[in-house]
């Protein structure tokens, strides 16, 4: 409470020191109060995590991805080896072998290319709506006590950095995408 009450006084006063002439600038707060902001955003990217992991188990045959997978690690190691060894027969083998390898490659790719021209539309939309219902796309939605470059912005009045709604949003989406990954078994 206090935190926010120092934040909002920072905010509706801007000062100019005569001596350094700096402007402290103030983030654009959220229409909610940090933490819902925070939990809203971190809520909404879980679940476009969910459905984004849900969307790649029913397009993407993860079986076959796997077995490919496994097989162009084979394929490398035998090429790597032939290479190594300098053996110029297997080499020639592994090189007709190499086109068929690669286009089956090619098809389960296409297969996770699918699941982003379905999903990134729908993405998009509800992130938009998202930073409409908060108040903007450069909202302050997190505060961080720790600075990092680019990500969190300095708010010197409140010993606080801020996070914006579009570094939150990719922060929690990258983190929690991960996980739901390994937990659904969607990774190759």
């Amino acid at each position: 409470m206090m935190l926010d009450w120092l934040l909002l006084a920072a905010i509706n006063s801007t000062t100019t020191t005569a001596t350094t002439a700096t402007t402290t600038i103030a983030p654009q707060i959220a229409k909610l109060p940090v933490p819902e902001a925070t939990l809203i955003v971190t809520l909404t990217s879980i679940g476009l995590g969910l459905v984004t992991q849900i969307v790649t188990r029913t397009v993407v045959d993860l079986d076959k991805e796997r077995r490919m997978k496994a097989e162009v690690n084979a394929f490398n190691k035998e090429k790597r080896e032939a290479t190594t060894k300098g053996d110029k027969v297997k080499l020639e083998k592994l090189k007709k072998r190499e086109l068929q390898v690669r286009q089956e490659q090619a098809k389960v790719s296409t297969a996770r290319l699918k699941v982003t021209a379905i999903t990134f539309v729908p993405l998009l939309a509800v992130y938009y709506l998202m930073a409409n219902f908060l108040g903007g796309f450069n909202v302050l939605v997190a505060y961080s006590p720790v600075p990092i470059p680019f990500v969190v912005a300095p708010f010197y009045a409140t010993g606080y950095g801020f996070v914006s709604l579009f570094w939150w949003y990719f922060l929690s989406s990258f983190t929690f995408s991960t996980m739901l990954s390994k937990l659904l078994h969607t990774t190759a």
